[in-house]
C-alpha cells in the first residue's frame, strides 16, 4: 500500500496481488467529504467496477499516521483510487 495527499487529491495504491482491504483507514489533514476522481477499477481501464463511481467518504476527526482525520475506503487489489474533496 502506498497512500499520500498531492495538490488536493487523496491518491491511494494497493499492489497487493491477492489481498483487497475492506474499511483501510487513511489519513488526510483536510476534514470534508471525499468523492472519487479516478479508480483504476473501473471497466475503461479493464477493471472488474468494484468501486461505486458515486461513492462518498467521510472524515473522522482522529489523527492517523500524523494526519488530523481520516477516512476509510474500500481498494480492492492491484488497483489504485484517488479521491478529492466534495465541491
Amino acid at each position: 500500500m502506498i497512500v499520500f495527499e498531492r495538490g488536493g487529491l487523496l491518491f491511494i495504491f494497493n499492489f497487493h496481488p491477492t489481498n483487497s482491504f475492506v474499511d483501510y483507514r487513511v489519513g488526510v489533514d483536510t476534514a470534508g467529504k471525499y468523492v472519487v476522481a479516478l479508480s483504476t477499477d473501473e471497466k475503461r481501464f479493464g477493471g472488474q467496477d468494484r468501486i461505486s463511481l458515486s461513492s462518498e467518504y467521510f472524515t473522522e476527526p482522529l489523527e492517523w499516521h500524523h494526519r488530523r482525520n481520516f477516512t476509510q475506503v474500500y481498494i480492492p487489489s492491484r488497483t489504485a483510487l484517488v479521491l478529492r474533496l466534495a465541491d
